[in-house]
């Protein structure tokens, strides 16, 4: 195949994919709809109980200088 009809046909095909793209872009917007009133408030209750669950799981620090030991995660 030449080179420019090559060119001419890789351009005309990304056009055409970018096009099926965008339509399908449009139709996904479309179809989206809003999350439930309580989405928010679930989300932050997550987020709050993962925040506490990290302060519990922090373990205290070894001195400087000691050996950890066989179990120790510091």
């Amino acid at each position: 195949m030449h080179p420019d009809m090559h060119l001419y046909t890789e351009r005309h095909r990304a056009a055409e994919l970018r096009a099926e793209a965008t339509r399908w872009r449009l139709l996904r917007d479309c179809r989206r709809e809003l999350p439930p009133r309580w989405a928010a408030g679930v989300t932050a209750l997550g987020w709050t109980m993962v925040s506490a669950g990290l302060r519990l799981i922090s373990l205290p620090r070894r001195p400087p200088g000691t050996v950890p030991r066989f179990g120790d995660h510091r």
